[in-house]
């Protein structure tokens, strides 16, 4: 199976990002949920704040897989993760 990695930008989105899209005629739901974790790289190296990110993306929820490390932004670092799940044939519609 190819994988197809597509950049896009939702704004104002709470939690979890629920998108429902068409591969091949079939639709399947892809479900996304943004973290933001501290990173003030002015009280700590930064070997340990990447520490600490690895941790935290470690014991994250399980259910959540890592899918993207954004850019450390006023204090904050931006993760994205998807659902393990997301993708799979869950309705079995086909667009035509």
């Amino acid at each position: 199976m190819h994988n197809v990695r597509v950049q896009f930008t939702i704004p104002n989105v709470d939690k979890v990002a629920n998108l429902d899209v068409y591969v091949n005629g079939e639709k399947r739901n892809l479900r996304f949920r943004v973290e933001t974790f501290e990173w003030d790289d002015e009280n700590g190296s930064s070997e340990n704040l990447v520490s600490l990110l690895r941790y935290r993306i470690l014991n994250y929820d399980s259910e959540w897989e890592l899918y993207h490390i954004g850019t450390p932004y006023e204090g904050s670092i931006p993760v994205t993760f998807r659902h393990k799940n997301s993708g799979e044939d869950s309705d079995s519609v086909k667009e035509e």
